[in-house]
């Protein structure tokens, strides 16, 4: 088994060390830390997804402008998890398993860059998201 620690994704709202406790500017710098496990038996598995493609190319289209002006996102292809994978040299089909923390854009919005994947997800987000 092989880990690989991805980061897919930055937000830098304002308010620096207020949210991430150790920033010395206005802005904050959090990051969308995923994993990569390369199984012997399971093929890829994908800890979180950070922003997707979509969210980076055409983030209006699932993301309030209120969203992106207070979180500041980071919008940079090279920070998906799709183009991590690949620069990896696997391919977005080899990744066989997705398990999500919780449903957050800065975790989730990378699930349709790959839609062959298996979603594994804890009950109550799914309950939580249907209310």
């Amino acid at each position: 088994m092989k880990i690989h620690h991805l980061n897919c994704g930055c937000m830098c709202p304002l308010g620096g060390a207020f949210y991430d406790g150790f920033s010395k500017g206005l802005k904050a710098h959090l990051v969308c830390h995923c994993l990569l496990i390369e199984t012997d038996r399971d093929g890829l598995v994908l800890v979180d997804t950070g922003f997707g493609r979509q969210d980076i190319h055409t983030p209006g289209s699932r993301l309030s402008g209120f969203f992106r002006a207070l979180n500041n996102i980071q919008r940079r292809d090279e920070l998906t998890a799709l183009s991590q994978v690949t620069s990896l040299g696997f391919r977005a089909e080899d990744v066989r398993h997705i398990i999500l923390t919780h449903l957050d854009f800065d975790h989730a919005g990378g699930l349709t860059d790959f839609p062959q994947a298996r979603i594994h997800l804890m009950q109550q987000e799914v309950d939580t998201a249907h209310q």
